[in-house]
């Protein structure tokens, strides 16, 4: 695979260069002024060279028309691509974007979305469920224990979330569509509703820590919530249909994107990391 050059992203592409350095030579650009929680080995540069691999952040862009590079004073635009990757290379991007898997097939660049892998959304669920753990105690007057806490949804990061949450001695009601996902959460030590419950229930809990990526709030829903409660949206699309609306019934929507780049760079760059060679020890097997 020879090197790679890490292009942009928050300080779990710092992280998940340090990884991979430790097999192949590794560069990083689009950082600087880092504050680092603990140091790195990896070149930093100053202007673009070219590699075989080019590794974009998580996610590759958040506008769908410039690369994501928090930590960059100057904006980059996919085109960079050009200068960065060898002809055939791969090109690496959590989450894709149109001008930028056009660009790939247009100069015959591979291109590989290593956020549709299954381990990395798996391993990614720790570091965002400690996170919003970490916000609940933050904003909480009260303990976890003994907390009446709604979770909606059971996907990857919900099962991960309710289990951390019964642990802290959280009473925890799980909102789902599917039945078998309601059972699943009783056997977990949780009590369960259908997420067409929600209107009728939702006065009786402290908080909520919403995991479904699409709008299940709504007025109805929203009046009924007490203005003491704690509202935490972990989705990649917000769950209230206004958030305007919903503020102004007191309650603050806390919508705490890529927490594991915030509460976890080093651990979630090796998330990184630990997936791309997975991606490349199976297309060498191929």
């Amino acid at each position: 695979m020879n090197n790679f050059l890490f292009l942009g992203g928050d300080l779990r592409s710092v992280y998940a260069a340090e990884k991979l350095n430790e097999r192949f030579d590794c560069f990083i650009y689009g950082q600087e002024n880092l504050w680092l929680p603990t140091p790195i080995q990896t070149p930093v540069l100053r202007e673009v060279t070219k590699c075989r691999n080019l590794v974009l952040g998580l996610p590759s862009s958040c506008d769908g028309e410039t690369i994501n590079a928090p930590n960059w004073n100057e904006t980059i635009y996919p085109e960079i691509i050009l200068e960065a990757v060898e002809n055939g290379g791969t090109v690496f991007a959590g989450k894709a974007f149109e001008k930028l898997s056009s660009l790939c097939e247009k100069h015959g660049f591979k291109f590989i979305d290593y956020f549709a892998r299954e381990e990395l959304a798996v391993m990614n669920a720790i570091p965002t469920v400690e996170g919003a753990i970490e916000i609940l105690m933050r904003e909480s007057s009260s303990t976890i224990y003994d907390m009446s806490v709604l979770v909606t949804g059971f996907g990857r990061l919900g099962k991960v979330l309710i289990k951390r949450l019964v642990a802290l001695g959280a009473q925890v009601t799980v909102a789902a569509r599917k039945f078998s996902d309601m059972s699943w959460a009783e056997i977990g030590g949780c009590k369960s509703m259908h997420i067409s419950e929600l209107e009728a229930n939702l006065s009786r809990f402290d908080a909520v820590i919403n995991t479904i990526p699409a709008k299940i709030f709504f007025e109805k829903e929203i009046k009924k919530m007490s203005p003491c409660l704690i509202f935490i949206d972990l989705a990649s699309k917000l769950s209230v249909f206004d958030k305007a609306f919903i503020e102004r019934q007191g309650i603050k929507v806390l919508w705490e994107l890529s927490l594991p780049g915030r509460v976890a760079p080093v651990t979630a760059g090796r998330v990184i990391a630990d997936t791309i060679l997975n991606i490349i020890a199976e297309t060498r097997s191929d």
